[in-house]
């Protein structure tokens, strides 16, 4: 099988990633919120993952001890999903929003550009896939 490059699935630099995955870790109480807030705005699929913050960004009223690392997490969850570049700011101030409790350890939202997406079942490519 021969693979070669299209034009119109590489990054545009002037533009910017017309694809980005935002990545948000949130206090657990606070991801049925987030979840929520997303779906109503459009997010037609998304990936939590139960992770442990590590770090000056740790609510102390939640801090657990872990004797294995020797150190104090806090458990959070991570919501994942990629979309449109020009939707990016949008999502991120939703989620802000939703999970803003105004105490340490609220969280963070990173982004991430994209370069492409393949669905696998179809087999289609950029925003399509994500459709």
């Amino acid at each position: 099988m021969e693979l070669t490059e299209s034009k119109d699935r590489r990054r545009d630099d002037t533009r910017g990633p017309r694809m980005v995955e935002i990545r948000a870790i949130v206090r657990l109480e606070m991801l049925d919120s987030v979840v929520h807030c997303l779906k109503e705005a459009g997010v037609p699929r998304l990936t939590i993952t139960r992770v442990h913050a590590i770090g000056s960004g740790v609510d102390p009223a939640t801090v657990r001890i872990s004797f294995r690392a020797g150190s104090e997490y806090a458990r959070k969850g991570m919501v994942q999903f990629i979309c449109s570049g020009e939707r990016c700011a949008m999502f991120t101030e939703l989620i802000a929003q939703a999970a803003r409790t105004g105490r340490p350890g609220d969280g963070i939202v990173s982004i991430h550009p994209v370069f492409d997406v393949t669905k696998v079942r179809t087999g289609a490519t950029g925003l399509e896939a994500l459709a």
